[in-house]
């Protein structure tokens, strides 16, 4: 999500034409996030994210494995998060991922 005020009828304030634009504002977001579940051994993963402005940028990773293999059971779950951000001319950005496998058998 971005935000972003471009002003350009503002002369009065200072000496500039109607065609001269002035562009403020600053308020950039990013946002992720990401669940996971397998079961029978179990597990589970989450992750996160956020970030807002200003060169920002946040990371995680998350992973589980179980395993039992007497006549098979396995689980498996992964999450992924990504965040950035900046200010000057804005920009955002997310990215998420997750898994979730789950054999069981017996």
């Amino acid at each position: 999500m971005k935000y972003c005020l471009i002003i350009s009828d503002l002369s009065y304030l200072e000496p500039i034409n109607e065609s001269t634009a002035i562009v403020g504002g600053g308020n950039v977001y990013a946002d992720t996030f990401a669940t996971t579940k397998a079961e029978p051994g179990y597990a589970i993963a989450v992750a996160g994210g956020f970030a807002i402005g200003n060169q920002t940028y946040t990371n995680t990773v998350t992973n589980t494995t179980v395993k039992d293999l007497g006549s098979l059971e396995y689980s498996k779950a992964n999450a992924t998060a990504t965040a950035y951000a900046r200010t000057g001319n804005q920009s955002a950005s997310s990215t998420i991922r997750s898994t979730s496998i789950s054999f069981f058998g017996r």
